[in-house]
Parts: structure tokens; sequence; C-alpha cells
């Protein structure tokens, strides 16, 4: 069960209490029960999708699941779908970040002006695990280079320690971080519990945080705004998931400039064009899954925790150059797995194409 709060400017009033993991539809809208009142509260979640999240989910069968969706130019919620557990998937970060923080990472050190997407750099190793002795460039050990672009795409984790390093500090990454709703709270009219982020002091630690392991844990509708911020070219929008009458688009601010959100949408592409997705967002026969809408995104794949669980992400949007929606998906699975989340949010957005003719 979560709060739900106004946004006015960006303050929160008294809280009342909605139960998101029950809505049910009222007069061919979904609702919420409020049991300070016993009223029923209206929902900005759209019925056929809210369907088409739940069938997904049940179909992947994870221990613990959740779809989230948004409209990026208005902020109201259309999804929000949790499986397992007694906690609402969606909005309790359970699992760690993993990779999907290099998209913090990147807008970070774009911010700088120092670094562009095309920027080079070499590497070696670092594929499951970064050492001390994998941080410093080294000519004669260094086998392989890519472009900061290319890295994201392809989850290069070597990529992000070393730039973090020239080109961060820890402060600096923590900052960007709250600014995109990782480690902060997230504006929504429904309050809920804040992701945790751990960016260490030191050198090693902190070139494992920036790449993405283990350095705290995430929501889905933490990825969500994150997704939604780079999607509205770096401006920050609230969320809103009650449907109150009058309710527009809640514009708060930059995270980023204009420049670093356009180069993260065309770092986002190669995701599901040659990098992690690839595969997932084609046919068997090689031909696109959306032949007429681009989508942007990134994976995030760690197995830890106790019970054991193999985590898997996928946070993004599309059209990827004229947004509409913004999503992120998670499962929980065992080791062995059904379906990973770039698969579901595959067919989240198969749904949701569907739906619109």
């Amino acid at each position: 069960m979560v709060a739900a709060v106004s946004l006015v400017d960006g303050a929160v009033a008294a809280p009342s209490r909605v139960d998101l993991r029950h809505a049910h539809a009222s007069r061919g809208k979904l609702v919420a029960r409020d049991p300070a009142s016993g009223a029923d509260v209206p929902l900005t979640l759209d019925p056929d999708l809210q369907r088409a999240a739940h069938e997904i989910l049940s179909a992947a069968k994870a221990h613990e699941g959740a779809i989230v969706m948004s409209d990026v130019r208005t902020g109201r919620v259309l999804v929000w779908a949790t499986r397992g557990g007694g906690a609402d998937v969606v909005a309790t970060p359970i699992a760690p970040s993993a990779s999907v923080f290099k998209v913090v990472t990147a807008a970070a050190l774009l911010e700088t002006g120092r670094v562009s997407r095309g920027t080079r750099q070499c590497y070696s190793g670092g594929e499951r695990v970064i050492e001390e002795d994998d941080l410093d460039d080294d000519r004669a050990r260094d086998d392989r280079c890519t472009t900061l672009g290319d890295a994201l795409g392809h989850s290069v984790n070597l990529v992000f320690a070393r730039m973090a390093l020239k080109h961060l500090s820890p402060s600096t990454l923590r900052d960007e971080a709250a600014e995109l709703g990782i480690g902060s709270e997230i504006p929504i009219d429904v309050r809920v519990p804040a992701s945790t982020l751990r960016v260490p002091e030191d050198r090693l630690g902190f070139a494992r945080a920036a790449a993405g392991f283990w350095n705290g844990k995430l929501s889905p509708l933490s990825a969500l705004f994150l997704m939604q911020t780079i999607a509205n070219r770096g401006e920050r929008v609230g969320l809103r998931v009650l449907d109150e009458p009058g309710e527009a688009r809640a514009p708060l601010g930059r995270a980023m400039s204009q420049s670093t959100a356009s180069a993260l949408v065309r770092m986002l592409e190669v995701t599901t064009r040659t990098g992690t997705s690839a595969k997932v967002f084609r046919h068997e026969d090689g031909t696109r899954v959306f032949p007429k809408m681009s989508v942007a995104g990134k994976t995030g794949t760690l197995i830890g925790g106790s019970p054991r669980r193999m985590y898997s992400w996928f946070a993004g949007f599309a059209p990827s150059r004229h947004p509409e929606v913004a999503l992120s998906v998670l499962l929980a699975n065992d080791v062995r797995w059904w379906k990973k989340g770039n698969e579901v949010a595959r067919d989240m957005l198969e749904a949701y194409v569907a739906h619109k003719k």
C-alpha cells in the first residue's frame, strides 16, 4: 500500500492511502480503494494495457516482477502491474540497479562537456568483475576499443569504470543520480520508498559503482522516471497515477541539457539495434519486431541476493525520436529463467502498438 499525495508546485500535501496492487474496474475506469474514506479513487491506468501487462507478467513466470508505463508528455501512469511477494514491486526497490545505472554515469560524463558519445576508450576484461588491475589504460594489454555511445548499448563495464575515474567524482555521480530519481524521492502523487544508492569514495568502489556493480537498489518506478526524463529531452516531469480533474503536465526543471538527452537517445537506440537486446527486438528471420518504430532502452542483469535471484531489467521509451511512452520492467527469476526483462518489455510494447490501432 502506498500513501497518496498531491503535487502542487513540487510540494507534498497530507497523504491518504490507496493500494495500487488491487486496482479494480468501476464504470469503465480503474480505481483503488481509499481505506480512510472507503471511497474509490479514480486512477490514470489504462484498463486494456493494465490487463495486458498482468497477462504478460504471468506468462513470464518470475518469482517477482513488475511492469510500469507512463505517457511521456503528461507523466500519466498507464500501467502499474506487480507480481509476487508481499510488496508492491513497482514501487519498492528490491533489486540492484545493475547496468541500468550506466545510463546515469553516461549522463554525468556527457554533462562534463569533456566527453561525447564518440569518445573512444580501450579496455580488456571486466565482463563479470572489475579489479584494481583493470582500472588503468594499458596499451600492451588493451585489445579492444569502442566509443561511449556503443559501450552503453553493449553494456561494456570497463569503459564506464575507466571513464568515470578520468572525468567524474563520487559526488558528481551522486548528484546526477538524484536528479534522475535514483537515491532520491520520485516526484509522483503517491508516496513511495526512495531507491538506495551507494557510491564509495575509494577508487575501486567508485569505478565498480559507475559500471553498475551492486551500488544500491532500484525500483521499477525509479527506472521509469529516469527514462521518462531522457525522453522529455532532459526535463523532469512529475508522474501521476491519481486521476484528479484538471491535473496537467507538471514540469519540475532540468536534470540535464537537451544536448545530453539527445546524445543519450542515440546511445540507447544501440541497445535494440546491435546491442544487448538486438536479438530480442528481431524476428527469427532477422526482420525488426517494430519496423516503423525505433526503441531506446537499457538492459541490466545481476545474479545474487538471498534467496538467490537473477534480476533482469529493461527500461526505455518509444518511439525513440518522438517518444509517446516510457516503460520499465523488472523480473526476479531463478538462475534458470523462462523470460528476461527485455522480452517482457518487447511484449508490452507490442501490446501498446496493438492498443493504438
